[in-house]
């Protein structure tokens, strides 16, 4: 398989195993009700909805994709029965010697079918629209997911080692120093006029070796 028909593929799965995996975390996550039926988890159920409203039309360009262009150059029914053009026209559509010409006729109407025919629109639409617009998907999702939750989780990764309150660190303890991040100490205050020595810091040597401007 060519590269760029596989990456195509590999695109494709992934949006509908997206769905699939969205529908299991769903029903796994249901919650029974006493009067015995199951609610799926609203989240996730919202999730998979959502991406198949977005990505139908996704679905649709890649197959498109693959498919070669050959969905818009089918021959009539007509012709395709017909014993005088039947023979020219596996010669012209032919492709693999262990895949009739036949065969991909009938994977290209499939396509056709569901994807560039008056029914095809139907499935766009509703798959868009159908049981819900994708605005009542969004409300549904931020309504039901627990913002509140995950802000507490990130705080508390944020004040992880962090001694009572909730005093913030820069950093991570562990990752610069022990502890986290400390402020630095206030610098020594000097007396010039008391006569005590004067601590060279970092400052005073680039200070002295910065060269000087202008007359002396």
């Amino acid at each position: 398989m060519h590269g760029h028909i596989r990456e195509a593929m590999v695109e494709l799965i992934t949006i509908v195993e997206g769905f699939y995996a969205c529908g299991v975390t769903a029903s796994t996550y249901a919650a029974a009700e006493p009067s015995g039926t199951v609610t799926p988890d609203a989240v996730f159920a919202n999730i998979g909805k959502l991406l198949l409203a977005n990505q139908i039309y996704d679905m649709h360009r890649l197959a498109h994709y693959v498919s070669g262009g050959l969905v818009v150059a089918l021959p009539g029914p007509e012709e395709d029965h017909d014993p005088v053009t039947t023979a020219a026209l596996a010669a012209v559509l032919g492709g693999r010697d262990d895949i009739p010409a036949r065969q991909r006729l009938e994977v290209s109407r499939l396509i056709e079918d569901l994807t560039a025919s008056y029914q095809g629109g139907w499935y766009s639409i509703i798959s868009l629209h159908g049981g819900g617009s994708p605005e009542a998907m969004k409300r549904e999702i931020w309504r039901q997911y627990p913002i509140a939750e995950k802000t507490e989780l990130v705080a508390n990764l944020i004040d992880r080692g962090a001694a009572g309150g909730r005093q913030r660190s820069t950093r991570q303890p562990g990752k610069c120093c022990a502890t986290g991040c400390q402020p630095p100490p206030p610098p020594t205050e000097h007396r010039a006029l008391s006569g005590a020595p004067r601590t060279t810091t970092t400052t005073d040597h680039a200070a002295a070796a910065t060269p000087r401007r202008g007359p002396p």
